[in-house]
């Protein structure tokens, strides 16, 4: 190969050479821009949830002042529905005894006269706590001398749903006010994770000896909830839901029979033909009260995690905070942020 060959092989290898240095440097150049383009993303996301949750904070006591400025007393039941972080804000995701202890006090300390709105945002929870309420709402109305229908002092808002002991609750209550898409549930017992009448089926079918003792033997407590949910039932639907066409215990009985599956969604309409007192005009207020709250369990945790990651919390591990607000954050896009 003479001179002129090489200087032209070195000469194409060096301009190779070259423009895979420039391909490196691009991509360097291409991804480093990617990282703080997503880091900033992630910086403007994290600002407008916190913002959001100051904000959703600031509604939530707004709409609460304008129920405490009347001889009006609010209880809420209103749960972290989601299930990607649980405890969001300090909310329940179910009706707990400690809930229950804090509604009854306050209805008991209410004077007679006093009128209490529950607003129910719940999938239900434990029976004893739910049926506890109920009999507070009960004794409240045994002491008000009014007319219950033209004038109801227990009004139970439910903007969408309000299942299990949520709707126990609602059956207390004088009338219950849904939104159109809002719904009820039936009040029939689980036990062991099953409906009661799944145990009376299986033991007819196979009989007590050709079932597991354990089976057996959860069937014989099933059928003795099974009982306290229909006594439970007959005692705390309030008459203003007892159709006149209809036998008295009629709701009662059919909500705990369990021919209902037990998600299954009771509707306005389907509550009005069962017999309840049922309207479907929400006011404005409920509304945003509910709404913020929710707009406040959703966004808490990036609110914190932002503080931490700031300074503002004295342990200083901004950096490990830094990247459980990326986690959470990149949790809630995988589904779409739930608002």
């Amino acid at each position: 190969m003479d001179f002129a060959d090489q200087t032209t092989v070195i000469g194409a290898g060096m301009a190779a050479l070259i423009v895979v240095l420039l391909i490196v440097i691009v991509r360097m150049l291409t991804s480093r821009h990617q990282l703080a383009s997503d880091e900033d993303q992630l910086a403007r996301l994290r600002r407008k949830r916190a913002a959001a949750y100051q904000e959703a904070k600031e509604d939530y006591r707004r709409f609460r002042s304008k129920f405490e400025k009347s001889n009006t007393l609010l209880i809420e039941l209103i749960h972290d529905l989601g299930d990607g972080f649980i405890g969001r804000d300090s909310a329940p995701q179910q009706i707990v005894f400690d809930e229950a202890f804090e509604a009854i006090a306050l209805i008991r300390q209410a004077n007679p006269r006093s009128k209490i709105v529950i607003v129910l945002h719940t999938l239900g929870g434990y029976a004893r706590p739910a049926h506890m309420i109920a009999l507070a709402i009960k004794e409240h109305l045994r002491k008000a001398k009014h007319n219950s229908r033209r004038d109801p002092h227990v009004i139970a808002y439910v903007p969408y749903v309000a299942m299990s002991g949520g709707a126990m609750i609602a059956l207390a209550a004088e009338k219950v006010a849904m939104d159109p898409t809002a719904s009820l549930g039936p009040i029939d017992t689980i036990y062991g994770g099953f409906p009661t009448e799944a145990y009376r089926d299986l033991l007819e079918q196979k009989g007590p000896l050709a079932t597991q003792d354990l089976v057996v033997m959860l069937a014989h407590e099933a059928e003795k909830y099974d009982r306290y949910a229909d006594r439970v039932a007959r005692e705390i639907v309030h008459e203003n839901h007892k159709s006149e066409d209809k036998d008295p215990d009629f709701l009662a009985d059919y909500l705990s029979s369990g021919k209902l599956s037990h998600s299954e969604a009771i509707s306005p309409d389907a509550a009005r033909k069962l017999g309840m007192n049922v309207a479907t005009k929400i006011p404005s207020e409920i509304y945003g009260l509910v709404d913020a709250r929710i707009r406040m369990i959703h966004t808490r945790l990036e609110y914190e995690e932002r503080r931490t990651a700031s300074g503002d919390n004295p342990s200083g591990e901004g950096e490990e905070a830094d990247k459980a607000i990326e986690r959470a954050i990149r949790e809630s896009l995988r589904g779409g942020i739930r608002l």
